[in-house]
C-alpha cells in the first residue's frame, strides 16, 4: 500500500483504503483456492473409497462445478447399523467460505454422546435439495423406523421419503419459531 500511496502522492489520491487492498487480495486468493478444492475435495474421497470398503459419497456437477456433496466413512456406516435408532438432520450450521450449508447427519450412541452417521455440502435450503441430500444419504445407509428433524420446515421432505414412517421436531425449533410469531 505504501508504494501505491508514494506513486500516486498521497492517501487521498489512492481511491481505495489498506483494507479494500486486503479484502480484495483475500477474495481473489479465495477465488483461486475454490476452483482447485472440488477436484480436490473429489480426488480426496475417491482415495477413501479405495482405502475404505464401506465409505460411499454421492455429488451433483452443474457447470462443471460441485453442486451438492453427500458422504459416509466406513466408521459412520457401523455406527449408523448400531445407533440410528433415531437420525437428527441437522442444519444450524452457517454456510462457509464456499458459500454451501453443511448438514450433519447424526444421532446419540449407547453413552449419550453425539454420533455422526454422515455429512453433506448443499447448495441451497430448498425443500428440494435437502429431500436429494436425503435420499441419498439414506441410500448410502439403510432407513430406520423413526426421523429426528431438526426444523418444521423439513416435515414435508421426511414425509415424501418416509410415507408412513414418524417424524419428531426438535422442541427448540418449535420454541423458536413460536417465540417469530
Amino acid at each position: 500500500m505504501g508504494y501505491i500511496v508514494f506513486q500516486k502522492g498521497g492517501y487521498d489520491k489512492v481511491g481505495f483504503t489498506n483494507k479494500d487492498l486486503h479484502n480484495h487480495i483475500s477474495k481473489t486468493r479465495r477465488d483461486k483456492v475454490k476452483d482447485g478444492d472440488a477436484f480436490a475435495t473429489l480426488a480426496y474421497l475417491l482415495s477413501k473409497a479405495d482405502s475404505d470398503p464401506l465409505f460411499l459419497g454421492k455429488f451433483t456437477l452443474k457447470d462443471g462445478r460441485l453442486d451438492n456433496l453427500v458422504w459416509a466413512d466406513g466408521a459412520s456406516v457401523v455406527d449408523y447399523e448400531c445407533f440410528g435408532d433415531v437420525l437428527a438432520f441437522d442444519t444450524t450450521y452457517k454456510k462457509n467460505v464456499y458459500n454451501k450449508s453443511l448438514v450433519i447427519f447424526s444421532g446419540t450412541n449407547h453413552h449419550g454422546q453425539t454420533t455422526i452417521f454422515g455429512c453433506a455440502l448443499l447448495l441451497d435450503e430448498r425443500s428440494k435439495t435437502f429431500k436429494w441430500a436425503l435420499k441419498e444419504f439414506l441410500e448410502i445407509i439403510d432407513e430406520e423406523d423413526i426421523v429426528f428433524s431438526d426444523h418444521t420446515a423439513h416435515r414435508d421432505v421426511f414425509k415424501s421419503l418416509m410415507p408412513g414412517k414418524p417424524i419428531v421436531s426438535l422442541v427448540l425449533d418449535l420454541v423458536a419459531d413460536m417465540i417469530k410469531i
